[in-house]
């Protein structure tokens, strides 16, 4: 099946069974897991795992009532934008099989801010973060615009009383004008408008895996001058020549990667941020998590949390439960009582 057909038809059944108790029993029945020892409390919100649902699958809000059930600890919706964008030209999702990845270009596609607060203000004991990005136009690509932008879309998500955290995604490669708010100074002005809004929920920043330390560094800088509570190492490669790329892509097929490919990039930034922000930055580890065993790595290097998608799209969505149950056996050959105590073990 055509990779976005898939998508577009897990969206939809995955929305009907989050509709009825009796489908959302069921469906924990079959996938969930559940243990003490990976619950923890981390910026005023419990997660009752640490396998979260990255954004970019739940673009709409679809599956807040269903991804609970199939087993992830916390998810993402989005990325929300100011205006509706109906999407990149197709195709935009491609699947790299041999490299376990895929290719997306989907361009923050979304039905627009005000379209989906309404499906989030249900509250629960599952935290849902809201992820803002700029709306994907010629408009926005001026500094100025963009910040504008950003700001009156998180304005009305902080209006709403939806979620309970918001991430601020700067590193989407397949919007129009790139990422200008990765480098320090233009992240500065974004990051002081922002807060300007007096947001009183966690913020976190979605960030690039392409820059080298000495780039990636000074946005951290910024993000602690800002309060910003945590950061998740990170998005799409965008880098074509990555040895863990392994099937042939065509220059016509257009597009950030996700998956194994993220795996190095991805790590070698988790170990850098804990070792230098342990203190100071909440780390989330995304790129190329498949099992327990990936999971833990991230875990061990310094993420705090873990979100994964292309995971579970080639798994399958009893992965979640694979994942955290696998995770419960790791923590004990290890000796910790707690997922808490694993974090960051490499460092220790």
């Amino acid at each position: 099946m055509d990779p976005e057909s898939a998508h577009d038809r897990f969206i939809r059944m995955g929305h009907v069974l989050g509709r009825y108790s009796g489908a959302r029993h069921a469906t924990s029945a079959l996938f969930r897991y559940e243990h003490p020892s990976l619950s923890q409390k981390l910026c005023g919100l419990k997660f009752k795992n640490p396998v979260g649902l990255s954004a970019g699958f739940d673009k709409n809000g679809d599956l807040t009532q269903i991804m609970e059930p199939v087993g992830f600890g916390f998810m993402q919706v989005g990325t929300l934008t100011l205006h509706a964008y109906a999407g990149n030209p197709k195709p935009r999702a491609v699947r790299l099989p041999h490299s376990q990845a895929l290719v997306v270009n989907y361009g923050l596609k979304n039905i627009g801010v005000e379209h989906i607060l309404p499906k989030l203000n249900t509250h629960t004991d599952f935290p849902i973060g809201v992820s803002v990005g700029k709306t994907n136009c010629y408009e926005t690509a001026d500094v100025n615009a963009g910040i504008l932008d950003y700001a009156s879309c998180l304005y009305k998500v902080i209006q709403s009383g939806a979620g309970d955290f918001y991430t601020i995604n700067i590193s989407c490669p397949n919007t129009f004008g790139g990422e200008p708010f990765i480098t320090s100074d233009r992240l500065d002005r974004l990051l002081t408008s922002l807060f300007r809004l007096k947001i009183e929920k966690p913020v976190f920043l979605k960030m690039p895996i392409h820059l080298a330390w000495n780039n990636f560094k000074p946005l951290l800088d910024v993000a602690v001058a800002h309060g910003v509570d945590g950061v998740i190492i990170g998005n799409l490669c965008k880098d074509r020549h990555y040895p863990l790329i392994k099937d042939a892509l065509s220059p016509a097929v257009k597009g950030g990667i996700s998956g194994k490919p993220t795996w190095d990039a991805s790590n070698e930034l988790i170990s850098q941020a804990f070792e230098n922000y342990r203190n100071q930055l909440l780390i989330v580890g995304v790129g190329g998590i498949f099992s327990a065993a990936d999971a833990y790595e991230k875990i061990k290097r310094g993420a705090s949390l873990v979100q994964l998608i292309t995971g579970m799209i080639y798994e399958g969505p009893q992965l979640i439960g694979s994942i955290n149950k696998g995770l419960v056996q790791l923590l004990r050959a290890d000796g910790y009582k707690n997922i808490s105590d694993a974090i960051g073990a490499y460092h220790k």
